[in-house]
């Protein structure tokens, strides 16, 4: 059985996009919104996540990306700025004076067209929604679409017993299907009940199961949500723009991972482009790797990082406390010289792996294969001076011997020690002659006075400089690829 996350992608191809989903949002460049001083969104898949910690302005995103269209009829609901970014006595300056999002849709030429909205910080008004909008319909669930009844003590729960149900249908069988396969519950019939009370009239969901009847009044919070969340999304006109604030809540985690899928699935289906946020690391695993978005705080704003793993996106939401892979190394010179190499090539993907040094080359390669049969993600990267068994998750360092070995013969290094401690490290190898290579760093921090963890970070860092960018590269590449989707 093909995987839909496949299907997915082959629908989302250039000469397939248009057709399938209409003019959808592939770039969004934002300036001047809350932590968003200069972020680029590019948009590589129909159902884009959008993950990272609190206060990385994922909600800002399903924000402005709600304001790019205008409504297509009366019915629709029509968005603006001014609907989301509150000015307030409290919050004087959500946006800068000059905030602009530029927005790039899909046409059908493969062409891109342009909508820039701005600021105008003279007339403090917003400018270029007039006349260049696209029209699309535009559902946008935030966390407050849909709370309980019993908490909204609305008429439905207030006069409960003097309601009338003036119209009762049973949903399409897709849409039940999808709530048993995510709840986990076998629903025999799921209706939609119209009920009046005097003036006022609402929908109220009502379920059979294992013979019981009981409406949404009585549901759980997941349980509910989910329902009314799927009978909107499929009852939304095709191609849609649909914005959900973390489908995840109340959900638990098999839910989640399936509510994941049935996303692919209705994007399939009826044509929408869907945009959500979530700390979810299930509805991760269940999208495409091009559907994730993680973005990361850095001092200059907020970086998007597309493609990441579902478990790298865990490690780096859980702020490194969870490991997406268990890297084995001999000892402390390989574990900087590794964990430099590492941030030279992807700073991203070194928070979230963890390095130990764990013993000799065969006592760590014996470990990495017994642990392969546990499913933890670990693998081993012993010293240059060994092979690489790749098929075992056994890797090796840069270079042709011991990490210590190559540090101190690189002339990048000696260059380094000679300039700022005034040692010629040629002259201090002889002083060094019969002692193991594991001592050497000890050795020479005791020379010049100096902590010895410090002195192996610091020349690992000279050595990893020094190592050909594909090199570097290539390793890094290699233990991504290690990593489980």
């Amino acid at each position: 059985m093909s995987d839909s996350r496949n299907i997915l992608q082959e629908k989302f191809k250039e000469q397939h996009r248009y057709a399938n989903f209409g003019p959808v949002i592939i770039n969004m460049h934002v300036k001047g919104y809350r932590c968003h001083t200069d972020t680029i969104i590019e948009i590589n898949s129909p159902v884009t996540a959008f993950c990272g910690l609190n206060g990385t302005g994922k909600s800002t995103l399903l924000q402005l990306a709600a304001t790019a269209y205008k409504k297509p009829n009366n019915k629709a609901h029509q968005y603006y700025i001014k609907d989301f970014m509150v000015v307030s006595t409290l919050d004087p300056a959500p946006f800068a004076n000059d905030a602009t999002v530029e927005y790039k849709f899909w046409q059908e030429d493969r062409s891109l067209k342009r909508l820039r909205i701005s600021r105008s910080a003279i007339f403090k008004k917003w400018r270029g929604y007039k006349g260049r909008r696209i029209e699309r319909y535009v559902f946008f669930a935030g966390v407050g679409l849909y709370l309980p009844k019993v908490e909204r003590r609305d008429f439905t729960v207030r006069n409960a017993s003097l309601f009338t149900v003036s119209e009762t249908a049973e949903v399409a069988s897709n849409i039940r299907e999808w709530t048993c396969k995510i709840l986990g519950k076998s629903y025999e019939k799921i209706f939609s009940n119209t009920v009046k009370h005097f003036a006022s009239t609402g929908t109220v969901i009502s379920v059979l199961t294992s013979g019981v009847n009981y409406s949404e009044s009585h549901m759980g919070y997941g349980e509910a949500r989910s329902q009314n969340l799927i009978n909107i999304i499929e009852t939304l006109p095709n191609k849609s723009l649909v914005l959900i604030e973390e489908p995840e809540t109340s959900l638990h985690p098999s839910a989640q991972f399936e509510f994941g899928k049935y996303l692919i699935d209705v994007s399939i289906r009826k044509g929408h482009q869907i945009f959500l946020t979530t700390h979810s690391e299930f509805i991760l695993q269940a999208l495409p790797s091009a559907s994730r978005i993680f973005l990361h705080k850095m001092p200059s704003g907020i970086e998007a990082i597309p493609g990441l793993t579902s478990q790298q996106a865990k490690s780096l939401m859980a702020d490194g406390h969870v490991k997406a892979l268990h890297i084995l190394v001999e000892d402390e010179c390989a574990k900087a010289v590794l964990s430099h190499l590492i941030y030279r090539v992807d700073p991203t993907f070194r928070r979230s792996v963890g390095i130990y040094a764990g013993g000799s080359n065969e006592t760590i390669a014996k470990t990495v294969k017994t642990l392969r049969a546990t499913n933890l993600p670990v693998v081993a990267v012993r010293d240059g001076d060994t092979s690489a068994q790749p098929s075992d998750n056994i890797f090796k360092l840069p270079g042709s011997t011991v990490p210590e070995k190559e540090i101190f013969t690189n002339s990048s290094v000696k260059e380094h020690v000679g300039k700022k401690y005034g040692i010629n490290l040629d002259d201090f190898m002889t002083e060094l002659s019969g002692a193991d290579h594991h001592e050497w760093p000890t050795i020479l921090a005791q020379h010049i006075d100096q902590n010895e963890q410090a002195i192996i970070g610091e020349l690992a860092d000279i050595y990893v400089r020094s190592i050909p960018e594909t090199e570097a590269a290539n390793l890094v590449s290699l233990l991504k690829e290690t990593v489980r989707i």
